[in-house]
C-alpha cells in the first residue's frame, strides 16, 4: 500500500469511520464494533494522481444487532501533475460529481457509485468514501450485459442531450482527440507499409492486407476532423466495462473524472473499443455482436426523445472505436523491442491475456475486422460530409 495512503487511513478518526458506517447501513444510531480491515485494491489506473484505492471493512452495532459494512476509499493527490496517459482526465471533477450529488437523482438506469463521505485538504489530497463494488460482476461480460449497459449509456446520453444539461462544473471538450493523435497513427502505418512483407507483419496480418490498416488510419484522420464539427453533448468519456458494474436493472459507474462534451456516440465507442483491446472472449463477442450492442445503445438513446442524425452518432462511435481498432495494426513496428521494456511487457501480457510470443496471432483477430469497417466508413464519411 502507498505509504502516504497508509498514514492517511491510520490517522482517520473513529468519527469518520462511524459516519461512513452509518451512511452505508442507513442507520444513524449505529456504532462501530470490532476492528477494521484494510485491503488494497490493486487494479491498474491510468492516472498517477490516484495514489491508492482501499477497501475498508468493519462491523457496526445498533439496538443490539450487529451488521457488516464496507466502503472503498479512493485517495487522490491533486498536487501531482497529470502523467502522459491522463491529460484528458480531471480528478477534481470526480470529487465535484460526488460533492454536488450530480447524476445521483436523475432516475436513470446508469448512476454513479454511492458516495458516503468526502474529505479534502489544503495540500491537494481528496478522499472519497464510495460504494463497495468489489463483489459486483467483473468483465468479461456476456452479450446480455453488454446490450443492457449499452442501452443504459444511451439513456444517460440522451437524457442530458434532450434536457440540454449544463453542469455546475467545467468539463473537457473533444476528449476523443485528447486521447490520441491520428496523424501519428497514419505515419506509423506508412512505415508499416514499407515492411509489409516482413514475417512479423504477416503474423499480424493473417486475413487482411496491410493496405486495409493504412486505409483505416487515413479514415481516422477524417473521422476526427468531421467529429469536431458535429453537435456535442455531455458524455461520460471513459465508459469502459472496467468502470461499469451491471447491478440487475441498473448499471453503476465509477471514475467520473472524464466527463466531456463530445459527439454523441463516443461513449458506446469506448465501451466496445476497450473490449477490442483485450483478447479472447471479449474480442470475439464484439466481432460477432458489435452492431447488436450499438443498436441497443441507439434504442436507449432514442427512448429519451432524442431524434438526431443517426449517421452522426455512428461517426461519434468511430471517433473512439476506430482508435482502439487501429492501434494493434502497427504493433509489429515495435514488437521486437517490447521485451526490453519489462514494465510495459508485463502490462501488455496482463491486458492481452496471452504471453508475448502469442501477441501477433492474438491481435490478428482485431486486424481481420479492418476491411469490413473500412468499407462501411468509406460510405459513412461520404454521407456525413454531405450532411454538414
Amino acid at each position: 500500500m502507498n505509504e502516504q495512503v497508509e498514514k492517511l487511513l491510520a490517522s482517520t478518526s473513529n468519527e469518520t469511520f462511524t459516519k461512513v458506517a452509518r451512511s452505508v447501513l442507513g442507520d444513524e444510531s449505529a456504532k462501530l464494533a470490532g476492528a477494521l480491515t484494510f485491503n488494497e485494491i490493486t487494479n491498474s489506473h491510468n492516472d498517477d494522481r490516484t495514489i491508492g484505492i482501499v477497501k475498508v471493512t468493519g462491523t457496526a452495532e445498533s439496538a443490539g444487532i450487529r451488521a457488516n459494512w464496507s466502503s472503498v476509499v479512493k485517495v487522490i493527490d491533486l498536487s501531482k501533475p497529470p502523467n502522459s496517459a491522463s491529460h484528458w482526465v480531471f480528478p477534481e471533477n470526480e470529487s465535484k460529481v460526488y460533492d454536488l450529488g450530480l447524476f445521483a437523482e436523475d432516475e436513470l438506469p446508469l448512476r454513479p457509485a454511492k458516495c458516503y463521505w468526502t474529505e479534502s485538504s489544503a495540500t491537494g489530497i481528496t478522499i472519497l468514501w464510495l460504494e463497495d463494488l468489489s463483489g459486483a460482476l467483473q468483465p468479461p461480460w456476456n452479450i446480455e450485459q453488454f446490450v443492457d449497459a449499452a442501452s443504459h449509456i444511451g439513456q444517460i446520453n440522451g437524457h442530458h442531450s434532450v434536457n440540454a444539461t449544463e453542469l455546475p462544473i467545467k468539463v473537457a471538450r473533444d476528449s476523443f482527440s485528447l486521447r490520441l493523435d491520428p496523424t501519428i497513427f497514419r505515419s506509423n502505418y506508412d512505415r508499416l507499409l514499407e515492411r509489409k512483407d516482413d514475417e512479423i507483419v504477416r503474423r499480424f496480418y493473417v486475413e487482411s492486407p496491410v493496405e486495409s490498416g493504412v486505409q483505416l488510419a487515413a479514415q481516422l484522420v477524417q473521422i476526427f476532423e468531421i467529429s469536431k464539427k458535429l453537435p456535442h453533448d455531455l458524455c461520460i468519456g471513459d465508459s469502459h466495462a472496467r468502470d461499469l458494474f451491471p447491478m440487475g436493472e441498473v448499471t453503476v459507474g465509477i471514475d467520473w473524472a472524464t466527463l466531456t462534451q463530445d459527439p454523441m456516440g463516443c461513449d458506446i465507442g469506448v465501451l466496445l473499443g476497450s473490449a477490442v483491446s483485450f483478447t479472447g472472449g471479449e474480442l470475439d463477442l464484439v466481432a460477432r455482436h458489435e452492431r447488436d450492442i450499438f443498436d441497443s445503445y441507439m434504442e436507449g438513446l432514442q427512448s429519451t426523445g432524442w431524434s438526431g442524425n443517426l449517421d452522426h452518432v455512428r461517426i461519434g462511435f468511430f471517433a473512439q472505436f476506430a482508435g482502439y481498432l487501429a492501434r494493434p495494426g502497427f504493433m509489429a513496428l515495435n514488437y521486437a523491442n517490447l521485451p526490453s521494456n519489462e514494465q510495459l511487457l508485463r502490462w501488455a501480457e496482463h491486458r492481452f491475456g496471452v504471453p508475448y510470443e502469442e501477441f501477433p496471432e492474438a491481435k490478428s483477430g482485431v486486424i481481420a475486422m479492418y476491411p469490413e469497417y473500412v468499407e462501411e466508413l468509406t460510405l459513412l464519411l461520404e454521407r456525413v460530409e454531405k450532411s454538414l
